[in-house]
């Protein structure tokens, strides 16, 4: 085990929706947090489109949608530098499943094939 802290690469989506719907500020907030330990850039086009602004976190694969520049401190405090736990209210549905989720689509399905007896 490393006692080294982990190193985190924040992307912000700076594409035409994600700048719609306010990235920019979205990417100055996490530019003020900037460390040793997270470094923070722009991106193209993160494919989310629909759920923007897209923020990616890096090397955990964490996606988070619809960001705000006051959710930014939370993140930082809770997945990027303390605990590092992401912050779940925040999470990309598409991308990261929840147990809820499935929860919900196994009750859909036992619906559905009570249907045809």
């Amino acid at each position: 085990m490393s006692d080294h802290p982990q190193r985190y690469l924040v992307t912000v989506c700076q594409h035409r929706s994600c700048v719609r719907n306010g990235s920019a500020e979205v990417l100055a907030a996490f530019q003020q947090h900037q460390s040793a330990t997270m470094m923070v850039s722009a991106s193209e086009c993160q494919g989310q489109c629909g759920s923007g602004p897209t923020v990616r976190v890096m090397p955990t694969n964490v996606w988070y949608c619809q960001v705000k520049p006051t959710d930014v401190p939370t993140i930082v405090e809770q997945h990027l530098t303390a605990e590092g736990e992401p912050v779940t209210a925040l999470l990309n549905p598409r991308i990261h499943q929840t147990q809820a989720t499935y929860a919900n689509l196994a009750a859909q399905y036992q619906a559905f094939l009570q249907e045809e007896e």
